[in-house]
């Protein structure tokens, strides 16, 4: 599975991985070529699987990492180095992709980022996201146990001064859970429902020591020299200029997609449910090269790079997600007359940085043993077997709790669409994947 521009890791991530191997006594599985076949055989009767946990569940949990981005036609990891500029200075994704170059080559450092920005804003979110946010709408946003874990769930404290935004609203019987940094889960999902555990391209912070965490103004665009990559610290584009993103076709966007070569098209809801800035930054984006609003001094992404020890996360966003987790599996243990059920889609979380893959099986067993019948719809067109040895790995006693789909998570999606509508019908599952199979 491959990595995505719209992903990205460090030391602390791969600390992070490798402790929750140790701690659930698993690491990656790889599917033998028996299980291949299987898999790639079966793909129409997992997906009517998936619809039938969906469509029966109380809760619902989106997992997303690289590969649902991919979707959308960004860059992957694999190829981001595929342009002239990088593979003749001899650098891939993972050189690029380091703090230390903000202050040793600053204009490679923004060229890197900023196009990542003009890409992200010039691309819309793919098909699938509207997709999940009809069946949240319907299902899992208002009904009485999303009102029930809205009054669980205590406030969370925003702080003005170093928060990049309010939230005032609380979530419902559904969140999301990505590693991706291009912020287009807001396009589609409520603030108070999203959780990004390597931040996005949206929010800027100080290089140095100063504390708090700001968003872009809306109308920013970096201006990069797509020749060379790079972006000086003269003007940036004016806010009406156009973004410069070359326009790949949609036919080749499935091979390969690199930096500054993506599906663009525009972006008609860019960031619609990310609240208003909570402060003015404009002062810190008057440049190409934009710097902090307090001391002055280089600003940058509030990215989790690789080797970096001075990434400012959103703590109210942290926080608000692992209040969420607490009033679900709160409220399982304390429903005695009826089981909750949770169904976990995971999309596009490959094993090189498994943050997301070890968060949804975590979730999964915290909330199995909170007493819920949960769980798992994992889509990976390659690893899409439950990792933990012990429980949901083939062979694991808790293995049937793994729905795997070996498939990319658009497509996905749409055969699952498809059988949902179906099961609404009143078909069986059986019957529902007769449906997928008619989605190409």
């Amino acid at each position: 599975q491959a990595t995505s521009l719209a992903q990205t890791a460090c030391s602390s991530c791969l600390a992070l991985a490798f402790a929750c191997r140790r701690a659930m006594g698993s690491s990656i599985s790889i599917p033998t070529e028996e299980q291949v076949e299987q898999l790639q055989a079966g793909v129409d009767l997992a997906c009517a699987k998936a619809a039938d946990a969906i469509s029966k569940a109380d809760v619902f949990v989106l997992c997303t990492g690289a590969g649902f981005s991919a979707d959308s036609g960004l860059a992957v990891y694999t190829d981001v180095a595929q342009v002239p500029p990088y593979k003749d200075r001899g650098l891939l994704y993972h050189d690029i992709c380091q703090p230390s170059y903000l202050r040793d080559k600053p204009d490679l450092f923004w060229g890197f980022w900023g196009q990542c920005y003009n890409d992200y804003r010039e691309t819309a979110p793919h098909a699938g996201y509207e997709i999940i946010e009809r069946w949240v709408e319907e299902r899992f946003r208002h009904s009485d146990l999303a009102r029930s874990l809205r009054e669980r769930i205590s406030e969370v404290a925003d702080r003005p001064k170093i928060e990049p935004y309010q939230v005032t609203d609380r979530p419902g019987a559904f969140y999301v859970f990505t590693s991706n940094v291009d912020a287009h889960h807001f396009d589609w999902f409520r603030a108070a429902e999203i959780r990004e555990c390597h931040g996005n391209t949206e929010i800027y912070q100080c290089s140095e020591s100063c504390a708090g965490v700001w968003r872009a103004p809306a109308g920013f665009k970096f201006r990069v020299d797509q020749g060379t990559m790079l972006a000086d610290s003269g003007e940036a584009l004016s806010p009406g200029a156009e973004l410069q993103v070359v326009v790949t076709e949609k036919k080749d966007i499935a091979e390969k997609p690199c930096i500054g070569q993506v599906s663009g098209g525009g972006r008609p809801h860019t960031l619609r449910y990310m609240p208003a800035p909570s402060c003015d930054a404009s002062a810190g984006f008057a440049t190409n090269q934009p710097t902090c609003i307090h001391c002055g001094g280089p600003g940058r992404p509030a990215i989790l790079m690789f080797g970096d020890s001075r990434w400012q996360d959103v703590d109210s966003q942290e926080a608000r997600w692992v209040a969420w987790q607490r009033a679900v599996e709160e409220f399982v243990a304390d429903t005695k007359d009826k089981v909750v059920r949770i169904v976990i889609l995971e999309l596009g979380a490959g094993g090189n940085v498994p943050t997301v893959r070890r968060t949804s099986e975590a979730c999964l067993k915290n909330f199995l043993e909170s007493g819920a019948d949960a769980h798992l719809v994992r889509v990976n067109p390659d690893l899409p077997l439950g990792d933990d040895s012990d429980h949901f790995a083939p062979g694991g006693d808790e293995s049937h709790r793994i729905i795997s789909v070996m498939a990319r998570g658009l497509g996905s999606l749409q055969k699952i669409d498809a059988c949902v509508a179906r099961l609404q019908e009143g078909c069986t599952v059986e019957e529902a994947a007769a449906a997928a199979s008619q989605v190409q």
